[in-house]
C-alpha cells in the first residue's frame, strides 16, 4: 500500500529524474524500473485515468492498462469506475451492469457468502441487479442444483462445469425496472451498433440520432422518460451525475438501498466514509475539499457516487429539477433522492442465450477509437459544465422553519457516541424506522441536526409495550433484561438530545440555543488529526460525550475545542481506575497482569473474595465466581492483559445482582459526600467544572462501607435519574459559560498530564528506562499501552510486583 509520500509524488506526476534522492531512499525505489512498477500499481489501485497521469509515461498501451484496471477492480470487488464511463461503456462496451453480473457470477461459482461483497458494491448490485441477500442465497441454491444435475447427467467433473455461462441464465439480462434516473443527470451515448439500433423504438432512435449528430451530452429531463430508461437498460447510454464546487450536499437517513456487509478499505471506500462523516449541507463541495485537503475532483467523484446510489441529495437544485420534456411530469421531485423501492421478485429466467452469445462475440470486435491516448480526450460541453447553479435550498419535510433559522450558518453542539449505542438501537428491535437511523449513525457516522426531528419522533414513539411487540422470533434468546436495557438507552438518548438541542439556558445570552449533530467517535477517527481538528473547530461550539465510552474506542484529544467528556482515551481504560485508586487510597483490591503472565496464587488481599470483576484489555468487565478463578484468569492471559478486582465477599445468599452492588454519584457537585476517598478524588480531579459520575462499590453485605470503583466523564445513557441530575447540573453550574470553559480546559490538561505521567511511571522497567505508553498511528490516534509488569493495589497502596511478564 502506497504511503502518503508515494501518493504525493505519483499523483503530482513527478518523473523518476525529478525525484529527490532522499525520497527514493525512503520509499525504497532503487531503480527507475522499481518506480515505474510502483506508479503502475498505484494507478491501478486508485483507478486513475490514463490520460493526464504519470502512468501514461510508464505504460504505453492504454487499452491494456484499462483492461488491467477493470480486472483488478473486479477481483477486489470494487465499485464500478463510473468516472471512466466514457472509456468502458463507449470504448469497451463494458457497463456497470455487466461488470456487476461478472462479479456476482464469480461469487456464486465460488460459493462465497453474500457478506463477501463490500458495503457500497453490494448497494450498487442491489440497485442495478435487484440482487440482495435473499436473492443471492436463492441463486446459490439454484446454482448448486443445476451443477449437481449436470454432473450426474453428463458424467463431468463438477469443477470443469463451473463456468459463468452455466449459470448466466439465472441472472437478470438487464438492469431492473426500478432503477431511477434523475432528470438533471447527464445522458451520453455508449457503444451503439447497427443491430442495436434495429431493436430500438422510434423515440429511442431519435435520442440516439440526436446524441450522434450533436456530438454532445443531454440532460435526462430534456428527453423522453421511457426512452431514456429503456436505452439505459439496454446499455446503449451511460449516465454522469454532475457535481460542481458550488453544490451543497445533504445526507439523509440511509434507506433500504444501503447494505451492511463489510469494509475492505480500498481507496474509494475510504473516501466515501470520510465524506460521509464530513459532509455538511451548509458547506459546499469546494469548501469541503479545502477543509479536508483533498483534491476537488476526488471529492466531486465521491459526492457523485453518493448521489448515484441515492445516499445523498443536492440542496441547490431548482424546483423543477430541469425537467423540460412532458413525459417526466409524473416524476416525484419532493425528495430529490434516488431511493428505489425494494426490488421486485427476481425473475430467474432470461431471453434466449443464443442472442446474448452473438452479442458477446460482437463485443470482441469493438471500435476502440474512444480509448484515450496522448492525442485524444473527451471534452465536456459548456452545457454539462454549467448544470448545477446554486439556488435556494429545499427544506426536508421534517424540519420546521424555526429550527432552520436558529441553526443555519451557526456552530452547533456535537454529541459524541460510540458504536455501542448504535448496537443497542439496532439489536433492540425498537422500531424499523429507528433501526434505519441507527444504521445511518453507524455507517455515516453522523446524524445532522436537520434530520434529528424524525429521529426524535421515533425515539419518542417507542415504549416497553411496543418494544415487546416488535420482538421477532429470532430474538427469543434475548432476555427481558437486555430488552429493557436497549429501551432505556433509547429513552435517555431522547431526553439528552431534547435537553441539548436549542436550549437557551446552556450558553451565554449571545449564543442562545444551538442545534445538535450526533457524531460517532470511530468515524471522526478515520480523519487525520489535523483535518479532524479543522472540521470540528469550524462546525462546533462544544463537544459533549455520552458515558461511558467503551475502552475499545480509540480517538485523539480534541485539543482546541471545549469538551465535556473523557479528554484522553486513557480515561476510559483500566489505567484510570488505578490512577484514582492511587491518589485516593480507596478502591477494591486489584491486580493488573500483562499478557503472557501466569498467576499461580492469588495475592492475600484477593483471597477473601467470593466474586471477582475481570476486565480483559479494552473490553467490558465480566463477573466471575471464585470457582476455578486461577484457571479462568490464566486462560485469558494467553490472549490479553487482565485486570482482576475483588468484587464481593461474605454470605453468598446475601449477594444481590451485580448492578445493585454499585452506586453511581453524578457530578458536577459543589461538595463531596462524607467519604474520605471522594474528598481526595475531588482534590485531584476537577469535579466542579465538568460532568460525569463516580461509581462506588459495596464489597460485602456485612459492611456498608463503599470504595471507589470507577470514574466516567460525559452524560450517561444507561440510567434515567443519573442522566437527569447531570443535565440539571450542567445548567445549574453553567458549565457551558465562558468562565467555566477556561477553568475546565486548564484542569483537563492538568489531569491529562498527571494521568500520562502515572502510566509512564508504572511502565518503567527494572533498568529505570521509560517505556513510552502511547503509540501513535498515522491519523494521530494513540493506542494505550499494555502493562509490562504486574501492578497490585491492596486497597490502600499501589505497587509493582515481580519482573516483566513471562510466557
Amino acid at each position: 500500500m502506497a504511503s502518503q509520500l508515494d501518493e504525493h509524488y505519483i499523483r503530482t506526476n513527478v518523473e523518476w529524474s525529478q525525484l529527490p534522492a532522499d525520497v527514493k531512499q525512503k520509499c525504497g525505489w532503487n531503480t527507475e524500473k522499481e518506480y515505474d512498477k510502483a506508479v503502475f500499481a498505484f494507478s491501478i489501485k486508485h483507478q486513475l485515468r490514463y490520460k493526464g497521469n504519470l502512468v501514461r509515461k510508464v505504460h504505453k498501451d492504454s487499452r491494456k492498462y484499462y483492461d488491467e484496471l477493470l480486472r483488478y477492480s473486479r477481483e477486489h470487488l470494487m465499485i464500478f469506475p463510473y468516472h471512466l464511463s466514457e472509456i468502458y461503456v463507449k470504448g469497451l462496451r463494458m457497463t456497470s451492469f455487466s461488470y456487476y453480473i461478472d462479479i456476482i457470477s464469480d461469487l456464486i461459482l465460488q460459493e462465497k457468502s453474500y457478506d463477501t461483497l463490500p458495503n457500497f458494491t453490494a448497494a450498487d448490485c442491489l440497485r442495478l441487479l435487484g440482487i440482495g441477500r435473499n436473492q443471492y442465497i436463492e441463486l446459490i441454491n439454484q446454482s448448486r442444483t443445476i451443477l449437481q444435475a449436470a454432473k450426474k447427467k453428463m458424467f463431468l467433473n463438477l469443477s470443469s462445469w463451473k463456468t459463468p455461462a452455466s449459470i448466466r441464465h439465472l441472472l437478470p439480462s438487464q438492469p431492473v425496472d426500478s432503477v431511477r434516473i434523475q432528470p438533471w443527470w447527464v445522458i451520453s451515448l455508449g457503444c451503439v451498433t447497427d443491430d442495436d439500433v434495429k431493436q430500438c423504438t422510434s423515440e429511442e432512435k431519435l435520442i440516439i440520432d440526436y446524441l450522434i449528430d450533436e456530438r454532445s451530452s443531454k440532460l435526462a429531463g430534456e428527453l423522453n422518460y421511457d426512452a431514456v430508461h429503456s436505452l439505459y437498460r439496454k446499455g446503449l447510454i451511460y449516465l454522469d451525475v454532475p457535481v460542481s464546487e458550488d453544490d451543497f450536499i445533504q445526507v439523509p437517513p440511509l434507506g433500504s438501498g444501503f447494505v451492511m456487509n463489510r469494509i475492505v478499505g480500498d481507496y474509494f471506500e475510504v473516501l466515501l466514509y470520510k465524506l460521509f462523516v464530513s459532509t455538511d449541507e451548509h458547506t459546499n463541495v469546494g469548501e469541503l475539499s479545502r477543509i479536508l485537503t483533498l483534491d476537488i475532483e476526488l471529492v466531486k467523484q465521491t459526492m457523485s457516487m453518493f448521489l448515484r446510489l441515492g445516499f445523498a441529495r443536492k440542496k441547490n437544485l431548482e424546483n423543477d429539477y430541469g425537467i423540460i420534456h412532458t413525459s417526466w411530469k409524473h416524476f416525484s421531485t419532493t425528495s430529490g433522492l434516488q431511493s428505489p423501492p425494494p426490488p421486485k421478485e427476481l425473475k430467474l429466467t432470461s431471453p434466449v442465450l443464443d442472442k446474448r452469445v452473438s452479442e458477446w462475440k460482437k463485443d470482441l470486435e469493438l471500435d476502440t477509437s474512444f480509448i484515450e491516448d496522448d492525442t485524444t480526450s473527451l471534452n465536456l460541453t459548456d452545457e454539462v459544465k454549467s448544470l448545477s447553479s446554486p439556488t435556494s435550498a429545499t427544506t426536508p419535510d421534517q424540519l420546521s422553519a424555526s429550527i432552520i433559522s436558529s441553526t443555519l450558518k451557526q456552530k452547533r453542539i456535537g454529541f459524541l457516541f460510540d458504536s455501542s449505542l448504535t448496537a443497542f438501537l439496532m439489536m433492540g428491535n425498537l422500531s424499523p424506522n429507528l433501526k434505519t437511523h441507527a444504521v445511518t449513525m453507524f455507517e455515516v457516522g453522523k446524524l445532522a441536526d436537520e434530520i434529528l426531528g424524525s429521529f426524535l419522533q421515533e425515539l419518542e414513539r417507542i415504549s416497553p409495550i411496543s418494544q415487546s411487540s416488535m420482538k421477532s422470533p429470532d430474538d427469543e434468546n434475548q432476555s427481558e433484561g437486555e430488552a429493557d436495557r436497549y429501551f432505556l438507552h433509547a429513552r435517555v438518548l431522547y431526553q439528552t438530545i431534547s435537553f441539548l438541542r436549542l436550549n437557551n439556558d446552556l450558553f451565554d445570552e449571545e449564543n442562545g440555543g444551538l442545534g445538535v449533530d450526533l457524531l460517532r467517535y470511530e468515524s471522526l477517527s478515520s480523519l487525520d488529526s489535523t483535518t479532524r481538528q479543522r472540521l470540528i473547530e469550524r462546525n462546533y461550539h462544544i463537544l459533549i460525550s455520552m458515558a461511558p465510552v467503551s475502552a475499545e474506542t480509540f480517538y485523539s484529544p480534541f485539543n482546541s475545542i471545549d469538551f465535556l467528556g473523557p479528554f484522553l482515551q486513557e480515561m476510559n481504560s483500566v489505567w484510570m481506575k488505578l490512577f484514582i485508586y492511587s491518589v485516593t487510597k480507596s478502591g477494591p483490591a486489584s491486580l493488573l497482569l500483562p499478557k503472557g503472565y501466569r498467576l499461580n496464587v492469588l495475592p492475600d488481599c484477593l483471597k477473601v473474595f467470593d466474586k471477582f470483576l475481570v476486565t480483559t484489555w479494552n473490553h467490558e468487565p465480566t463477573y466471575i465466581s471464585n470457582v476455578n478463578i486461577l484457571l479462568s484468569i490464566n486462560e485469558a492471559l494467553l490472549h490479553s492483559a487482565v485486570l482482576l478486582q475483588g468484587f464481593y465477599y461474605g454470605n453468598s445468599n446475601d449477594f444481590k445482582e451485580e448492578y445493585q452492588q454499585i452506586r453511581h454519584i453524578p457530578f458536577p457537585w459543589e461538595h463531596a459526600e462524607k467519604h474520605s476517598g471522594l474528598g481526595k478524588l475531588a482534590s485531584s480531579v476537577d469535579l466542579k467544572n465538568t460532568c460525569g459520575y463516580v461509581s462506588m462499590l459495596t464489597l460485602s453485605s456485612n459492611d456498608s462501607e463503599e470504595v471507589l470503583l470507577d470514574i466516567r466523564f460525559g452524560i450517561p445513557l444507561f440510567d434515567e435519574k443519573i442522566s437527569e441530575t447531570i443535565r440539571s447540573g450542567i445548567v445549574k453550574h453553567k458549565l457551558c459559560s465562558k468562565d467555566k470553559v477556561q477553568e475546565r480546559m486548564k484542569s483537563i490538561r492538568a489531569l491529562s498530564i498527571s494521568l500520562v505521567a502515572f502510566i509512564e511511571r508504572f511502565q518503567q522497567s527494572d533498568s529505570s528506562s521509560c517505556n513510552m505508553p502511547m503509540r501513535h498511528s498515522s491519523n494521530g490516534i494513540r493506542s494505550t499501552c499494555l502493562p509490562q509488569r504486574p501492578i497490585l493495589f491492596d486497597g490502600e497502596n499501589l505497587t509493582t510486583i515481580g519482573a516483566s511478564a513471562s510466557s
